[in-house]
């Protein structure tokens, strides 16, 4: 449209005639006017598509923001999950450590109340067993007296060692009888005292 306005008033200005140059400016006139419009109308629909473009772009950046969102909430759900589990974990183990930590107070104070007992035991199984060495001596010494045809001279034992009770024994604390019963009452027998003297 430019150029075939461009070529009219051309064509007018070169005509000798002051109604020809006349039509030649309104025809550069007209094509002014129709050009601005022209130009205003794709400025306008440049503003409108941009607007278009935008609009979409603006849509397209809110849908993957939102879907960034979903996706960061589920992986901040699926942590706080696993966190819990661990948590969870975590507390069971420590029960267990505290049940296990005192199981093992309680065998150690076991432990130390057995070896205490141990080392008693060990104490008396010693005593007795030096009681026993002396006894066997002595007995090695009677027996070994009596093959030599020697009297040997047995110690005597008192009444305790007969495995006669006390009095404590036989009565309880504050309840002593009037009257002793002396069924519980086991003294030696004197004869076999008497036959063990004249051996």
């Amino acid at each position: 449209m430019l150029i075939v306005c461009t070529v009219l008033a051309v064509a007018c200005a070169v005509i000798p005639s002051i109604w020809v140059a006349r039509a030649g400016v309104l025809v550069a006139l007209v094509m002014a006017w129709v050009s601005v419009l022209m130009a205003w109308r794709e400025v306008e629909n440049l503003r409108i598509s941009h607007l278009a473009e935008m609009k979409a772009i603006r849509q397209a950046s809110m849908a993957e923001e939102q879907r960034h969102h979903k996706e960061s909430m589920e992986m901040i759900d699926t942590f706080a999950n696993r966190v819990g589990v661990l948590a969870k974990t975590i507390s069971d183990t420590r029960g267990k450590l505290d049940r296990a930590e005192n199981e093992l107070s309680t065998l150690r104070g076991d432990k130390a109340a057995l070896q205490y007992k141990v080392a008693a035991g060990n104490k008396k199984v010693n005593a007795l067993e030096s009681r026993v060495a002396e006894l066997e001596t002595e007995l090695a010494g009677v027996l070994a007296d009596a093959e030599a045809g020697r009297l040997a001279d047995i110690p005597g034992r008192t009444v305790a060692d007969a495995g006669v009770p006390n009095a404590e024994d036989i009565w309880d604390f504050g309840n002593a009888p009037t009257v002793v019963d002396l069924s519980r009452v086991t003294f030696p027998d004197v004869d076999a005292l008497d036959q063990r003297k004249h051996a």
